[in-house]
């Protein structure tokens, strides 16, 4: 574990239940102006979900302007339309409500508020992030994205068919509020999912070239109640209790790898995500288990130590290898146990296997955070194990 580096931890957090209610509050903390902007998803809205919110904001004196156009994967043309709506309300403040589409949709518009130029632009370096001077809230809806707590964003061009990652000390939120409550609607494979996606957040931050002693902790904590926690409130859907440690998890994954990054893991999902539409944190669970095993050679200490948490049994004198594929078959058993199918349950063909592979092994940030960045053949042949 390296002892150089940087570590920023965002978010002000916020957590318990009912903390949604102490909202409109906090923006009078934190000295919000008038207009607040609410971003989440046409389905949030629908269902009214978002009502203890808004009555929490214009009770702080506030008035709610709600974006209610966040689509999955963040597209860059939502984006640029939250830009647009958040100029036209003259919003001081920005409020993601919802899961990490929600979430990566409302920090590229905070972001963007304040700089001239184009969100891909602003993806790939060509413009220079500075201090927001707009307030950025998150409220997070399922237990997996951990973006409430991260200076990532990710965004999709569909015309390109790529997801860019934008990830800067400017792109966090303020504030977070982890409230179990408004958990309590997920469905069981909604919440294995997302946990999943938390799951492999510390996975792979535990596991990269960047891992450090600071995130550690974290990341190990975070696995540990995950493992624990996931398996009760998927037979239990309602159970606050549950639920409330599967969010703080997440929210403890997410902390973690903004710090380091991921890897190999997110690489492939990202690709299964885009040519598939898999779920991500349904991709991040299949691949999982062949990211930690192809660098099990390398760090087969840390390796054993997600083993254990996972409570497979590793002999004393296992080679490295050997503990990569014990590991690895755990990780897969744990899957199973919790609905997580194959990648043809998903609606996956092998045709798509091969494009799958090739994004993978261009996506340059989270392959070279990988001890061992694996060939295109190796991802393909993991892939079609899976299928």
């Amino acid at each position: 574990m390296l002892t150089e580096f940087n570590f920023h931890a965002p978010s002000f957090v916020v957590a318990g239940r009912n903390s949604v209610h102490q909202t409109g509050e906090l923006l009078k903390q934190w000295g919000a102006g008038k207009n607040i902007m609410v971003v989440c998803g046409n389905k949030t809205y629908s269902l009214g979900l978002l009502n203890s919110l808004l009555d929490s904001i214009r009770s702080g004196g506030f008035t709610p302007c709600v974006f209610h156009g966040s689509l999955p994967d963040a597209p860059v043309e939502t984006v640029r339309s939250g830009i647009t709506y958040a100029k036209e309300h003259d919003v001081s403040a920005i409020v993601a409500f919802g899961g990490g589409s929600a979430m990566d949709t409302a920090k590229a518009i905070a972001c963007m508020l304040d700089v001239d130029g184009d969100i891909i632009a602003y993806c790939k370096g060509q413009i220079k992030p500075i201090r927001r001077s707009n307030l950025l809230f998150a409220i997070p809806t399922t237990c997996g994205t951990g973006s409430e707590s991260t200076d990532i964003g990710v965004v999709l061009d569909q015309e390109a068919n790529y997801k860019y990652i934008f990830a800067n000390p400017f792109a966090g939120p303020d504030v977070a509020i982890l409230d179990p409550v408004l958990l309590t609607a997920l469905s069981p494979s909604m919440i294995a999912a997302t946990a999943m996606d938390a799951f492999s957040h510390s996975a792979e931050a535990y596991t990269c070239k960047a891992a450090n002693v600071m995130m550690e902790p974290l990341a190990l904590a975070s696995m540990e109640m995950i493992v624990k926690h996931l398996p009760a409130a998927m037979k239990e859907p309602g159970n606050l209790e549950e639920l409330e440690q599967l969010l703080i998890a997440s929210c403890m994954a997410g902390q973690a790898f903004t710090q380091v990054g991921l890897h190999l893991g997110h690489a492939i999902a990202h690709g299964v995500g885009v040519y598939g539409h898999v779920h991500h944190g349904t991709a991040c669970a299949l691949v999982l288990p062949y990211a930690l095993s192809s660098v099990s050679e390398v760090i087969p200490d840390r390796i054993a130590r997600i083993g254990k948490i996972l409570g497979a049994e590793i002999p004393a004198q296992a080679a490295p290898k050997e503990i990569g594929r014990i590991v690895s078959d755990s990780l897969q058993s744990f899957n199973r146990s919790i609905g997580i199918g194959r990648l043809s349950d998903y609606g996956v063909t092998e045709e798509q296997l091969d494009s799958m592979a090739e994004y993978a092994i261009h996506e340059g940030g989270t392959q070279g955070n990988s001890f061992r960045p694996s060939p295109k053949a190796e991802v393909v042949e993991y892939l079609k194990s899976i299928l």
